[in-house]
């Protein structure tokens, strides 16, 4: 009886709130400290001009959903507002919509604002506010991987199993509201990867008036709607509850488990966000921090440190959300991207005949001859390549054609293109007559290194293929590294910067040749790894290769470190399994070709995932046998 009069008398309250022009506090009626912003203390504060010293306001994002409110923000506003009126302050709480929040930051008159992931990052991309906590559920592996979008179908659906039986097909979708960043946005994050129009194909979606996920499983449930899109973990929850079972549906495109126990078809993102207002008093951001962080809310849910949103910045922009929604394509631009191939062609074609054109009104006669022995000295290089390709039809009758074949055509790729892109660019001088003495020989001195490079590869793979015998002689390891890395910043194959560091007098018995030929693999591998990295990475020089010599008892190890994309231990458990790289641009050495060349040093290569992100490599070598006696020795004084 009493709890339906304190109902009434609030929406009395309302009622005369809204006749005087007053703005409304209350966000619905979830939780008794919502109700309380209504007594008169805080009436008066809201007709103030300026925010009373004693005054808290957190601002809530409208954009969240009611459920969320209702489970889990009404007893955190209980339990502050519990704790700021024994120290004299007055919890007041605003529902506003987001143009109306940015205001009120700007203006100072907001403390703390709750948002979801999307215009978290907004805010956090302006500097407008600065992160306290997250809200992290028990399933999720860190605060930051607490929210999904779970896209699923009724299990006994024969027409729809994969991203592209949606996409293809003309089917009723429902989710919980266009709003919602977990219950509907964060769901085209897959289809976007795929590269299909998300905003036509979403544009007939149905949502719930009530914002309720149950709604959503009900009608997919009974067929009212062909497809569903709701929170991550919130089947679990009302199965939990028996208004739901996981064998009434199937779910599409599921992910792994590691990071988010629940059944879901998307990346893992945070849910809600606590913030404050980078003007905010200390104290106050102290005392609220000290009120959230570790209260236990129904669920198990808790308010955690925040994690980092690199990730969340990566979806946003695909779907052109948060700081992203402002990025848009022109007229000119969007004819441009669906024609692209067309107008390509087009300057390709406008290039090569202007180019065309331009070759034959210059004069040929006036070649030099040191072009002609630069076109020789490319014939040579035809005829050994040629030659070693013979040699490898022998040698897919030995059964060594695998390992041979991929040092050979790749190793051999990079010189022979670099001698006749200096060619072609000398003839081009020549027949300009922009050619002077000094460019002519510093290019064929460039021409001549990269044939001695050819030259030498041809010949070590020949001594190869002779003998399976290694050619072990003493070595400086340091060097060795140095001059792989030298090689491979003369290659031109990537921009990312390399740096040496660790033990400079590392003495092995190696064929320097072939750990020089492994550690080049190896950081070309690396260096591919960064092509799928987000662009700000580079522009804030965030991308760096180390190489790292290590002392390990009896053994040297050399280690190739990058900050990549994120891997698994699957992944790096898988990483010597194939021969050949499956990358676009691969290699042109297979990784179990490194790793073989590195047991016949009596070595092995490993591989395991870079502390936050990257690969870490490993080749270890055995020390040479005074390398030994000396550590040998060492420990023998130490004992003494």
């Amino acid at each position: 009886m009493i709890r339906r009069l304190i109902i009434t008398l609030v929406a009395m309250a309302v009622v005369i709130l809204s006749a005087l022009g007053l703005e409304s506090i209350v966000i619905e009626d979830h939780s008794s400290i919502l109700r309380q912003t209504l007594t008169s203390p805080v009436e008066r504060l809201i007709n103030q001009p300026r925010k009373d010293s004693n005054q808290v306001v957190v601002a809530i994002d409208n954009h969240i959903e009611s459920y969320l409110i209702d489970r889990f923000l009404a007893p955190t506003f209980d339990a502050i507002n519990s704790s700021f009126n024994a120290e004299g302050k007055f919890l007041v709480v605003k529902h506003l919509d987001r143009e109306t929040i940015t205001e009120m930051l700007n203006e100072g008159s907001i403390d703390f604002v709750i948002t979801g992931p999307d215009f978290y990052a907004h805010l956090l991309f302006d500097d407008r506010i600065k992160p306290m906590s997250m809200l992290w559920r028990p399933q999720a592996a860190s605060p930051g991987h607490s929210a999904a979008s779970t896209i699923f179908v009724r299990h006994d659906n024969a027409d729809i199993y994969t991203l592209n039986d949606i996409a293809r097909g003309n089917y009723k979708i429902e989710a919980v509201a266009k709003t919602s960043f977990s219950g509907f946005l964060a769901a085209q994050d897959p289809f976007a990867k795929m590269d299909y129009p998300t905003q036509r194909l979403f544009e007939t979606v149905t949502f719930t008036n009530t914002k309720n996920p149950l709604e959503v499983l009900n009608d997919v449930k009974y067929g009212y709607a062909d497809v569903g899109i709701v929170p991550a973990c919130q089947i679990e929850y009302y199965m939990s509850r028996n208004l739901a079972h996981l064998s009434d549906f199937r779910v599409i495109n599921p992910q792994p488990v590691d990071y988010l126990a629940c059944q879901h078809s998307t990346q893992t993102f945070s849910s809600l966000v606590l913030s404050y207002q980078k003007d905010t008093n200390a104290n106050m951001v102290l005392s609220m921090n000290n009120i959230v962080v570790g209260m236990r809310l129904p669920g198990a849910l808790t308010w955690s440190l925040p994690d980092n949103p690199r990730s969340l910045y990566d979806m946003l922009y695909r779907l052109r959300l948060g700081p992203y929604s402002d990025i848009t394509y022109s007229t000119l631009n969007r004819i441009f991207h669906e024609n692209r191939v067309v107008f390509i062609m087009g300057i390709l074609l406008l290039v090569a005949g202007l180019f065309y054109n331009l070759i034959i009104s210059v004069e040929v006669a006036s070649r030099t001859r040191a072009l002609q022995r630069t076109l020789s000295e490319k014939e040579e290089l035809a005829k050994q390549q040629e030659q070693t390709n013979e040699y490898i039809a022998r040698l897919e009758r030995t059964g060594i054609v695998g390992q041979m074949s991929s040092m050979i055509a790749h190793e051999l790729k990079q010189p022979l293109a670099t001698v006749s892109n200096y060619t072609r660019g000398l003839l081009r001088r020549i027949d300009r007559h922009t050619a002077d003495e000094d460019t002519i020989v510093k290019i064929l001195k460039e021409i001549e290194y990269h044939n001695e490079r050819a030259v030498e590869i041809v010949d070590h793979v020949r001594k190869y293929a002779k003998s399976h015998d290694v050619k072990r002689e003493e070595h400086n390891l340091y060097e060795i590294v140095l001059q792989s890395v030298e090689t491979f910043k003369k290659s031109g194959r990537s921009q990312v910067p390399v740096r040496v560091e660790g033990v400079r007098d590392a003495s092995v018995e190696a064929d320097d040749w072939e750990v020089e030929l492994a550690l080049i693999n190896l950081l070309k591998n690396s260096a591919d790894a960064f092509a799928e990295v987000h662009p700000a990475r580079y522009v804030q020089g965030e991308c760096l290769i180390r190489v790292r010599i290590e002392d390990h008892e009896d053994s040297w190890w050399i280690r190739v470190i990058d900050n990549a994309k994120l891997v698994t231990k699957d992944f790096t458990d898988e990483f010597f399994n194939k021969l050949e790289t499956t990358k676009a641009h691969g290699l042109g050495l297979g990784l179990s070709i490194v790793s073989s060349l590195a047991e016949r040093h009596a070595g092995r290569v490993w591989a395991e995932p870079n502390v936050g992100r990257g690969v870490i490599v490993t080749m270890e070598l055995p020390k040479t046998s005074g390398s030994k006696k000396q550590s040998e020795d060492l420990d023998e004084e130490i004992e003494k």
